[in-house]
């Protein structure tokens, strides 16, 4: 029998990976609306949501820890994180005005951020897979 605060763990991480899920999305949104309608978009985009995306994967891998979640799953968490990190390293050349072919580093930027999305579907899918097999809750 489950303890209800691991069916509950459960069930923020679920919920927690359709969140994520969000908010990746809205962060191209946000990309999409400093290039064609106001810079002041990125702001949006590379604070605020930027520090969403790092932070929500954290605390659903404690969240899935504490839930017994299967370590694959965490492990696609974690990974959303460490790519948000790896965005903001891609975009160092540019920052720094590095100029010639070390700039082009910076376009990986934008293939991250599609390998991003990728795994985050992957974690939205797994997880449900995952809990559509889960057996359900002791009464």
């Amino acid at each position: 029998m489950r303890s209800q605060t691991t069916e509950l763990a459960r069930k923020a991480f679920v919920w927690g990976t359709w969140v994520v899920g969000a908010a990746v999305l809205i962060q191209f949104l946000l990309a999409g609306l400093g290039v064609f309608a106001d810079a002041g978009f990125f702001f949006w985009h590379a604070v605020v949501n930027a520090s969403v995306i790092f932070l929500l994967p954290v605390l659903l891998v404690l969240i899935g820890w504490i839930g017994g979640v299967p370590g694959r799953l965490l492990w696609l968490a974690a990974a959303i994180s460490g790519l948000t990190v790896l965005q903001s390293l891609l975009l160092a050349p540019y920052h720094m005005a590095v100029e010639g072919p070390w700039r082009a580093i910076s376009g990986l930027h934008v293939l991250n951020a599609l390998f991003l999305f990728w795994v985050m579907l992957q974690l939205v899918e797994r997880t449900r897979e995952w809990r559509e097999g889960a057996p359900a809750a002791d009464a």
